[in-house]
């Protein structure tokens, strides 16, 4: 199990600090052969013959909210972040000079280390650990997801999501953005362009890539994932997703009705197969920032890059287009219907709705199209659904349901 050790600085550290640590430190350290990737070094230390490898990640800019609270309280303006890992764990007596590395880009940078194992600042010393004020609270969230076929996904699909939510919702838009976190790109300083770009490097990955972003009360984050360049193209989906704080959506209806006119929106936009807006209970609200856990609901959307069906269970929204329109239309309350040009907005009631709520009040989906998992065994497709790929004078791709 590796040892980690974080590196909280106002400035960036730079590699060639490595170099200077060891001549300062009269220690032989060289550079190990066969790094992972051009963002992390592998550094040995040469010691009488033995040999000891640690990881050092390159810097990456961070924002006070992706620290913890003791480093934010000893750490002014901090903009960067530099992770030391030590396989195998920390030993005091053979690996102090590690964390004495840390210490030494802690004081190139203007900055602290802390020890998540320990949960504590382990320099500068003498620090007093930061009061936790704020306790933890239980909420509800909204969460939007709509899957796009991805033989139809339209190749501005990023510029039509980001024009959708500054139209209809602006709190959902993204703040920072980035293929990991802390999330390294912000959209008030890059630009929507940037945006734009790190959506479809993401969708050209060969195996698949996501992007994930944050956003602003009451919105919370979203991502988009994709099943490679060269996913089978009768069932692969690009899912997108914005999770929203419900909280004042029970309190202000105009605020629900823009989530919804999102919903609606990206909908049509997109050329989006199918939709839901779920009401999940108990995230964790954390230094405004959301989490889960054990006791967190996750949904019942299926969260396969391979289409697998409708689901099972009722949703607050739902949104069903070419194919499923057709064939869900005879099952559903028409009061519940709002006829859009390319599908049917299904809305069960003014306000969101938990799983509890919706209980008889769901119409019930042929079942024929609903994803199901046999017992002892994976799911697998058994009614196949014909997607047309564009224009109807194209040859058609197919997205199997399930059984």
């Amino acid at each position: 199990m590796s040892h980690d050790l974080l590196v909280a600085t106002r400035t960036r550290p730079a590699f060639a600090a490595i170099e200077a640590f060891a001549q300062a430190s009269g220690i032989v350290l060289r550079e190990s052969s066969g790094a992972p990737s051009a963002t992390n070094r592998l550094v040995t230390r040469v010691d009488d013959g033995r040999e000891r490898v640690i990881d050092i990640d390159e810097p990456v800019r961070i924002e006070a909210d992706d620290l913890p609270d003791d480093l934010v309280g000893v750490v002014t303006r901090p903009a960067w972040l530099t992770e030391i890992h030590l396989p195998g764990g920390y030993d005091e007596a053979t690996d102090r000079w590690a964390l004495e590395l840390a210490v030494y880009l802690a004081r190139d940078g203007d900055g602290a280390v802390f020890d998540p194992q320990l949960d504590q600042i382990a320099w500068p010393p003498g620090v007093t650990p930061r009061r936790r004020g704020a306790t933890d609270e239980r909420i509800r969230t909204l969460e939007l997801d709509w899957y796009i076929p991805a033989n139809r996904q339209p190749r501005d699909a990023a510029d039509r999501f980001l024009n959708a939510v500054a139209r209809d919702f602006a709190a959902a838009a993204p703040t920072r953005f980035g293929s990991f976190e802390p999330l390294q790109e912000r959209l008030d300083r890059d630009g929507p362009g940037a945006f734009s770009e790190a959506w479809q490097a993401q969708a050209d990955d060969e195996v698949g890539g996501m992007l994930f972003w944050s956003a602003r009360s009451p919105g919370l984050h979203g991502s988009v994932s994709f099943p490679g360049r060269h996913a089978d193209a009768s069932g692969a989906v690009v899912r997108l997703t914005t999770s929203i704080d419900a909280r004042p959506l029970y309190r202000r209806p105009e605020a629900c009705e823009a989530a919804v006119d999102l919903f609606a929106a990206v909908a049509e936009d997109l050329h989006v197969m199918y939709a839901a807006g779920c009401v999940l209970r108990d995230a964790i609200m954390r230094r405004g920032k959301v989490a889960y856990d054990a006791d967190s609901e996750l949904g019942p959307l299926p969260r396969n890059r391979s289409w697998v069906g409708l689901p099972a269970l009722p949703t607050w929204l739902a949104w069903f287009g070419d194919p499923y329109r057709d064939l869900v239309a005879s099952r559903l309350d028409p009061g519940m219907i709002t006829e859009r040009p390319s599908g049917l907005l299904v809305r069960c009631g003014r306000q969101p709705m938990d799983a509890d709520g919706l209980r008889g009040v769901f119409p019930d989906l042929p079942a024929e199209l609903l994803a199901t998992r046999r017992p002892g065994s994976s799911v697998e497709p058994s009614t196949r659904i014909t997607i047309t790929s564009g224009p109807p004078s194209r040859p058609a791709a197919t997205i199997p349901a399930l059984d």
